[in-house]
């Protein structure tokens, strides 16, 4: 690919490197050198002939999809875990007698507490124990992150099971095409050999 740094035995071809040897558009915080390295070695593991390459760059974008997609989950997930914490340190609060015509006080009280425990651990000692007297351990606080962010992750569940679709079919279509071609050459070989030995028998 068009990495300087590869030290791979394989190229691209010249004449196809302008539709497949490009790095995709990237968004902030992902790696070209990654991209590149992903290609290299997808390419030597697959070892595409002249009409693969093609498939080799759908191949790498899927598989760099996938690998995208996974990221946003876990970003997400930690995004809203301080949502869940949030809410964990209101409903403690509301648990223990606190007016509900009070809300909007609540809701500052409790992003105020969940800053404090982000940032003092003295704090955070205090705070985890009164979560811990409502059952709010750190498996609750991450079950109500993934509750919180339940519609984005979905949407995200689906585009990963879109992009694994289209990998698992392109991989299963490569194979099945170089399960063929091995056939057709055994195929004629075994139809060339008899000939061969004809040929030679004759003179």
């Amino acid at each position: 690919m068009n990495n300087p740094n590869s030290d791979k035995d394989m190229e691209v071809p010249k004449d196809i490197a302008p539709f497949v040897a490009k790095c995709p558009p990237l968004l902030p915080g992902e790696s070209e050198a990654q991209y590149y390295s992903l290609f290299d070695m997808m390419m030597e593991e697959i070892r595409p002939d002249a009409t693969e390459w093609l498939a080799l760059a759908d191949i790498v974008g899927l598989c760099w999809d996938v690998v995208r997609y996974r990221a946003w989950k876990g970003a997400l997930l930690n995004i809203h875990r301080l949502y869940a914490l949030e809410r964990a340190l209101r409903d403690t609060r509301l648990s223990r007698g606190a007016g509900l015509g009070e809300a909007p006080v609540l809701i500052g009280i409790a992003r105020k507490e969940a800053e404090e425990w982000r940032t003092d651990p003295e704090k955070r000692k205090v705070l985890e124990a009164r979560l811990a007297e409502y059952g709010y351990d750190e498996v609750a606080l991450n079950a109500g992150a993934l509750l919180e962010a339940l519609v984005p992750i979905a949407a995200i569940e689906r585009f990963l099971a879109s992009a694994r679709s289209q990998l698992n079919g392109m991989l299963k279509e490569l194979c099945m095409r170089r399960e063929f071609a091995d056939r057709a050459r055994k195929a004629l070989n075994e139809r060339l050999q008899p000939a061969a030995h004809k040929q030679i028998e004759a003179h």
